[in-house]
């Protein structure tokens, strides 16, 4: 099997995977979706006025958080998975100024240089490439823009040994990156890396959260 066709399969695992998880998933993960999400809201440091992309944004939740925090935000979240959009969607029902579409990371459909700031949590180890998806996302970002990344880390031993084990048992998984190979991915994209921060989500998630910027042109 080439990686295309295993990539594809684990594509197609995470939709079906999700989709039986939507209507669950905010209760289930309640404690890990806010203290990674609360990491990336840190992070993103909004005025309020800002166009926002979260890629891979499932049920809205950090959409949730926020509008709490900056009610004129405008923000799209795209997503791979129906259930977890149309859970996303039930809760901005007739609310302005918040999108959800079917889409997929690594190939975003959007213009060049059509967001403010370009967000993703929990999503880079189900993504096929980290080279296409930060791609993607340096595409559409504006000059000035700031691009906020938070997943699994693979730099903590147990998440070495995580890695590999998942690529056995999850079919839904592809891949947990250590920070400096994210660090190589965004140089030639012309991205700068600004900080790379760890933290720990209990019982065993090691987690980085990688804050970029796309610089003004010449």
């Amino acid at each position: 099997m080439d990686a295309a066709t295993g990539e594809g399969r684990a594509h197609a695992h995470t939709v079906r995977h999700f989709g039986r998880l939507a209507g669950s998933y905010d209760l289930r993960h309640h404690q890990y979706n806010q203290m990674t999400l609360t990491q990336a809201l840190e992070a993103l440091r909004l005025s309020g006025s800002e166009r926002v992309l979260d890629v891979g944004c499932g049920t809205g939740e950090l959409e949730r958080l926020l509008r709490e925090r900056h009610p004129e935000v405008r923000l799209v979240g795209i997503d791979v998975t129906p259930q977890m959009l149309a859970v996303a969607r039930e809760k901005f029902q007739n609310v302005e100024g918040v999108t959800f579409l079917l889409a997929q990371a690594e190939a975003l459909p959007f213009s060049m240089e059509n967001f403010d700031v370009v967000v993703s949590c929990n999503m880079l180890h189900h993504a096929r490439s980290a080279d296409a998806l930060l791609r993607e996302c340096a595409r559409v970002l504006r000059p000035r823009g700031r691009i906020v990344l938070v997943d699994w880390c693979r730099d903590a031993w147990h998440c070495r040994l995580a890695h590999y084990w998942l690529r056995l048992v999850k079919r839904s998984y592809v891949k947990m990156y250590r920070a400096v190979e994210l660090v190589e991915v965004a140089a030639p994209l012309g991205l700068v890396v600004e900080d790379v921060g760890r933290f720990f989500v209990p019982p065993y998630f090691a987690m980085m959260r990688l804050m970029m910027t796309k610089p003004q042109g010449p």
